[in-house]
């Protein structure tokens, strides 16, 4: 029986490392996902503003921001424990409620 058991360690261990492979890769592919989604979102967003800028367009602004926060969101729902991009999230919306105020203002 002692035989048999040291037997079924190393397929536990191979079984418990074929479950925690692919839960990695996965929380990767997510923080990959939404790395690429940001950076288009970044460039959406220097666009914004230099429209916002020349033809006075806050209203484009505001809406790339709130798509940029939404995402991020969406991202920590997954990814509770991700502190860099809560705190990332948290400037986003120190952003997105200055732009809200200024195109109040211009109303």
């Amino acid at each position: 029986m002692f035989r048999c058991l040291l037997g079924s360690i190393p397929a536990l261990v191979m079984a418990m490392a074929g479950f925690c492979a692919p839960v990695s890769a996965w929380q990767v592919s997510d923080r990959q996902a939404y790395n690429n989604k940001m950076a288009l979102l970044t460039v959406i967003l220097e666009g914004a503003k230099q429209r916002a800028v020349e033809a006075d367009d806050l209203e484009t602004l505001c809406l790339v921001m709130s798509i940029g926060n939404d995402v991020t969101e969406l991202y920590l729902q997954e990814q509770t424990s991700d502190q860099q991009i809560r705190q990332r999230l948290n400037g986003m919306r120190d952003d997105f409620s200055a732009c809200i105020g200024l195109l109040g203002n211009s109303l």
